[in-house]
């Protein structure tokens, strides 16, 4: 199975209303990016960005960093690729996980709602592979 280290380069954390707290009900939107930047044959290291926006505007995070896939060909390529029923690849949940105690002591600090653990079950992330097609191929404008 593929190994998933995952380095911090960036922590954000904005509370954005004095008279909310941490048991306050919002919803977190989340919005997800995941590029692939360097690859090798036994490795695959990719930058990722999450950003958590809540519902009302109370709260904003944000963390980002690199996670480097290490495994052959066919491991980080299972690692990308979402499994069936599921949207969003198994790297990301990795990152997500390895992430997550960090999201969460900067919403105590800031006396703010957790997120939940399970946010990113819903959320569609592009592959490197449609990302780089996305930018080749030409998208029309419209009214």
């Amino acid at each position: 199975m593929a190994r998933v280290e995952v380095s911090i380069k960036s922590i954000d954390g904005n509370k954005m209303a004095e008279d909310v707290t941490s048991d306050s009900s919002v919803n977190f939107n989340v919005t997800a990016n995941i590029v692939e930047s360097e690859r090798n044959p036994d490795r695959l290291t990719l930058k990722f960005t999450i950003e958590l926006n809540s519902d009302p505007d109370v709260a904003k995070m944000a963390i980002s960093g690199t996670a480097v896939i290490i495994g052959d060909d066919k491991e980080i390529d299972s690692m990308l690729t979402p499994k069936p029923g599921e949207t969003v690849p198994p790297v990301f949940m990795r990152i997500y996980q390895k992430v997550y105690a960090i999201l969460y002591l900067i919403s105590g600090s800031l006396k703010v709602p957790y997120p939940s653990p399970g946010l990113l079950k819903d959320v569609r992330l592009a592959s490197a592979r449609e990302m780089s097609q996305a930018v080749t191929q030409p998208s029309g404008l419209g009214p």
